[in-house]
Protein backbone atom coordinates (compact mmCIF):
# COMPACT_ATOMS: atom_id res chain seq x y z
CA UNK A 1 0.00 0.00 0.00
CA UNK A 2 2.42 2.56 0.66
CA UNK A 3 4.57 1.95 -1.89
CA UNK A 4 1.51 3.27 -4.17
CA UNK A 5 1.34 6.26 -5.81
CA UNK A 6 -1.49 8.97 -4.02
CA UNK A 7 -3.86 8.27 -6.73
CA UNK A 8 -3.64 4.74 -6.55
CA UNK A 9 -3.95 4.82 -2.15
CA UNK A 10 -6.97 7.36 -2.40
CA UNK A 11 -8.85 4.92 -4.96
CA UNK A 12 -8.09 1.49 -2.78
CA UNK A 13 -9.20 3.75 0.15
CA UNK A 14 -12.86 3.86 -1.20
CA UNK A 15 -12.89 0.08 -2.13
CA UNK A 16 -14.70 -2.83 -0.27
CA UNK A 17 -14.82 -6.06 -1.53
CA UNK A 18 -18.48 -8.31 -1.44
CA UNK A 19 -18.49 -11.50 -0.21
CA UNK A 20 -20.90 -14.25 1.42
CA UNK A 21 -23.21 -14.25 -1.36
CA UNK A 22 -23.17 -10.08 -1.53
CA UNK A 23 -24.21 -10.24 1.93
CA UNK A 24 -21.16 -8.17 3.11
CA UNK A 25 -18.27 -5.81 1.92
CA UNK A 26 -15.07 -5.84 3.92
CA UNK A 27 -12.84 -2.62 3.28
CA UNK A 28 -9.89 -3.12 0.72
CA UNK A 29 -7.73 -1.37 2.90
CA UNK A 30 -7.92 -1.29 6.94
CA UNK A 31 -6.08 -0.81 10.33
CA UNK A 32 -4.16 -4.27 11.24
CA UNK A 33 -6.35 -4.60 14.87
CA UNK A 34 -3.01 -5.85 16.81
CA UNK A 35 0.04 -3.48 14.66
CA UNK A 36 -2.15 -0.57 14.04
CA UNK A 37 -0.57 -0.32 10.50
CA UNK A 38 -2.25 -0.28 6.87
CA UNK A 39 -2.83 -3.61 5.54
CA UNK A 40 -4.91 -4.85 2.86
CA UNK A 41 -7.70 -7.64 2.19
CA UNK A 42 -7.71 -9.28 -0.85
CA UNK A 43 -7.41 -12.94 -2.36
CA UNK A 44 -4.15 -13.24 -4.11
CA UNK A 45 -5.69 -16.81 -6.36
CA UNK A 46 -8.73 -16.66 -8.19
CA UNK A 47 -11.17 -13.88 -7.08
CA UNK A 48 -13.65 -15.89 -4.45
CA UNK A 49 -15.92 -12.22 -4.08
CA UNK A 50 -18.72 -10.61 -6.14
CA UNK A 51 -17.16 -7.31 -6.56
CA UNK A 52 -15.35 -4.48 -5.54
CA UNK A 53 -17.83 -1.21 -4.62
CA UNK A 54 -17.47 1.28 -3.06
CA UNK A 55 -19.33 2.60 0.03
CA UNK A 56 -21.54 5.19 -1.34
CA UNK A 57 -22.82 3.26 -4.64
CA UNK A 58 -23.04 0.10 -3.26
CA UNK A 59 -26.19 -0.77 -4.00
CA UNK A 60 -25.54 0.07 -7.87
CA UNK A 61 -24.99 -2.61 -9.22
CA UNK A 62 -24.05 -0.67 -12.63
CA UNK A 63 -21.14 0.50 -10.38
CA UNK A 64 -20.07 -2.74 -9.77
CA UNK A 65 -16.08 -3.30 -10.52
CA UNK A 66 -15.50 -7.35 -11.34
CA UNK A 67 -13.35 -9.42 -9.07
CA UNK A 68 -11.01 -10.24 -11.74
CA UNK A 69 -9.99 -6.66 -13.12
CA UNK A 70 -9.64 -5.57 -9.38
CA UNK A 71 -7.51 -8.60 -8.75
CA UNK A 72 -5.46 -8.28 -11.80
CA UNK A 73 -4.38 -4.90 -10.98
CA UNK A 74 -3.37 -5.78 -7.17
CA UNK A 75 -1.65 -8.92 -8.80
CA UNK A 76 0.38 -7.05 -10.93
CA UNK A 77 1.01 -4.36 -8.25
CA UNK A 78 2.15 -7.27 -5.51
CA UNK A 79 4.14 -8.63 -7.94
CA UNK A 80 6.25 -5.73 -8.35
CA UNK A 81 6.56 -5.07 -5.02
CA UNK A 82 7.03 -8.79 -3.61
CA UNK A 83 10.78 -8.23 -3.71
CA UNK A 84 10.83 -4.97 -1.78
CA UNK A 85 8.47 -6.42 0.50
CA UNK A 86 8.04 -10.33 0.65
CA UNK A 87 9.82 -13.51 1.84
CA UNK A 88 10.77 -15.92 -0.01
CA UNK A 89 11.05 -19.52 1.07
CA UNK A 90 12.87 -22.49 -0.20
CA UNK A 91 11.01 -25.08 1.12
CA UNK A 92 12.64 -28.25 2.55
CA UNK A 93 11.10 -31.26 3.61
CA UNK A 94 9.87 -30.47 7.73
CA UNK A 95 9.61 -26.67 7.25
CA UNK A 96 7.04 -25.04 8.97
CA UNK A 97 5.72 -21.53 9.19
CA UNK A 98 3.62 -19.56 10.85
CA UNK A 99 1.77 -15.93 8.84
CA UNK A 100 -0.34 -13.57 10.04
CA UNK A 101 -3.29 -13.66 7.91
CA UNK A 102 -4.18 -10.28 8.56
CA UNK A 103 -1.40 -8.87 7.33
CA UNK A 104 0.44 -11.14 4.58
CA UNK A 105 -0.59 -12.99 1.60
CA UNK A 106 1.17 -15.85 0.25
CA UNK A 107 1.50 -17.20 -3.41
CA UNK A 108 2.31 -20.79 -4.01
CA UNK A 109 5.62 -21.35 -6.13
CA UNK A 110 5.17 -21.86 -9.86
CA UNK A 111 4.46 -25.47 -10.56
CA UNK A 112 3.37 -26.41 -7.65
CA UNK A 113 -0.16 -26.65 -8.12
CA UNK A 114 0.09 -29.31 -10.93
CA UNK A 115 -0.78 -32.94 -10.15
CA UNK A 116 1.52 -34.71 -7.38
CA UNK A 117 2.73 -37.40 -10.30
CA UNK A 118 4.38 -34.32 -11.92
CA UNK A 119 5.83 -32.21 -8.88
CA UNK A 120 5.39 -34.74 -6.18
CA UNK A 121 3.40 -34.36 -3.24
CA UNK A 122 2.71 -31.22 -1.32
CA UNK A 123 0.86 -30.78 1.93
CA UNK A 124 -0.33 -27.49 3.80
CA UNK A 125 -2.29 -28.09 6.90
CA UNK A 126 -3.99 -24.57 7.69
CA UNK A 127 -5.11 -23.87 10.87
CA UNK A 128 -7.55 -20.70 11.49
CA UNK A 129 -7.88 -18.96 14.82
CA UNK A 130 -11.26 -17.98 15.17
CA UNK A 131 -10.90 -13.64 16.52
CA UNK A 132 -13.29 -10.98 17.67
CA UNK A 133 -11.58 -8.27 15.31
CA UNK A 134 -13.48 -7.45 12.31
CA UNK A 135 -11.37 -5.45 9.51
CA UNK A 136 -11.70 -1.63 10.57
CA UNK A 137 -10.87 1.59 8.36
CA UNK A 138 -8.69 4.09 10.53
CA UNK A 139 -11.79 6.35 10.56
CA UNK A 140 -13.58 3.75 12.58
CA UNK A 141 -15.98 1.89 9.58
CA UNK A 142 -16.03 -1.46 9.17
CA UNK A 143 -17.73 -4.90 7.72
CA UNK A 144 -20.37 -3.27 6.10
CA UNK A 145 -24.15 -5.65 5.85
CA UNK A 146 -25.10 -5.09 2.11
Amino acid sequence: YELQDEETRARWDKLWMVVGGEQYAHPLVYKHPTRGDTSMMFHCGPSFCSGWVEEETRYDYSTWIHPRILQAELGKRLDEAVDKIGIKMNWEEGDFAINDNLGNCHYAAPGTQTKKEKVGLRILHRTTVAGEEVPTKADGRSTLAM
